[in-house]
């Protein structure tokens, strides 16, 4: 992966420049590229505020040899570099380093050195999370800045959603709908669903149509990518999307189709998998063999770790709604949705249907 260069300094005139008034999107409304043509940046939500970030995040933390810790990469992911970022959605990065001391004395310093700089400010690191992360706003725009530490299957995910929205026009206008969609009616948030967890909602449904083919036929013919144990590689080449693209159907009807198939499908009885493409008894899950051979890397890793029930897909806690990782296996992206969040989901799309 070659490594982004930093864009140039930003001016003190041009921060001041910032515009940060938020506005409530439209279903009808979708990303559209700025195509002017070159002009001095004002910092209005249009402009790609992600390499600003990142420059202003290596002049913080690159120069820090603090706890001998080597900063590698700072890399972008998430929303924002996919262009399916509403209203002022946050920014994400990684911060890949090496280091001989814990993650959370790391955290720590980092989350000191921004304190100090000024430019980010509410600066929280949480700990007790799945992924720990630092959390703080950037002080001159107000918009929530999401550091995790060698992510890089928060990276690789972004890699692979950016190369599914460049294979069919419709598929970017059909997530940014849903997003907004779930936005307006309160289904993001942290107790319910991600804008991840939402993409791939509708992605799966786009699969179960299909318009786009399962992650296993991206894999067969590329050198493997691992991260720990899971397999992140994809085909980039046109022709393994060749399927039944269903052409005929315009963004609304995708769109109203996601509503009609989700209420009719049995959240119970059965799981989401991107991986497969289609859906997974939940019961197949308590006996790994009579899962699909497909999923060879979740039935080893079952193996290894059963007696870790917090490891395994179906752990100790219960949810509503499981979505099988595209990647790894073993995690449910939907686990954090609350009973009340899953039920409101499916009366909204009762209502929409209606």
């Amino acid at each position: 992966m070659n490594k982004q260069r930093a864009p140039s300094q930003i001016s003190s005139e041009n921060k001041q420049q910032i515009n940060t008034k938020k506005r409530s999107l439209q279903l009808n409304e979708c990303y559209k590229p700025n195509k002017s043509k070159s002009r001095k940046i004002d910092y209005n939500l249009d402009v790609d505020i992600v390499p600003l970030f990142k420059l202003e995040l290596q002049s913080i933390l690159m120069n820090s040899k603090n706890l001998n810790t080597t900063i590698t990469d700072i890399l972008p992911y998430g929303s924002r570099i996919l262009g399916l970022n509403i209203d002022n959605s946050d920014v994400d990065f990684s911060i890949n380093y090496v280091s001989k001391t814990s993650v959370k004395n790391v955290m720590k310093s980092f989350a000191k050195k921004l304190r100090q700089s000024q430019i980010f400010i509410r600066v929280v690191p949480l700990f007790r999370v799945k992924i720990p992360i630092i959390k703080c706003i950037h002080k001159n725009t107000g918009i929530d800045c999401d550091i995790s530490f060698n992510n890089m299957s928060g990276v690789y995910n972004s890699h692979f959603l950016n190369n599914i929205l460049s294979i069919d026009p419709r598929i970017k206008p059909v997530l940014i709908k849903l997003k907004i969609w779930a936005k307006n009616i309160g289904l993001i948030n942290t107790k319910g669903f991600s804008s991840f967890s939402i993409y791939w909602l509708g992605l799966f449904n786009m699969q179960v149509m299909g318009i786009l083919p399962p992650i296993r036929d991206l894999q067969k013919s590329v050198p493997e990518i691992l991260v720990d144990e899971w397999n992140y590689a994809f085909s980039k080449t046109k022709q393994e999307y060749n399927i039944n693209k269903q052409e005929t159907l315009s963004v609304s009807d995708i769109f109203n189709y996601f509503h009609s198939f989700y209420l009719n499908f049995n959240f119970d009885k059965f799981v989401i998998s991107p991986y497969t493409g289609c859906p997974l008894l939940k019961k197949d899950f308590e006996d790994v063999e009579k899962l699909p051979e497909e999923l060879w890397r979740y039935k080893q890793f079952y193996k290894e770790n059963k007696e870790c029930h917090e490891l395994l897909f179906l752990n100790t806690s219960q949810s509503k709604m499981y979505i099988q990782d595209p990647f790894q296996h073993n995690v449910n992206i939907t686990a954090r949705v609350r009973p009340k969040v899953f039920n409101k989901f499916i009366n909204a799309c009762v209502k929409l249907k209606s």
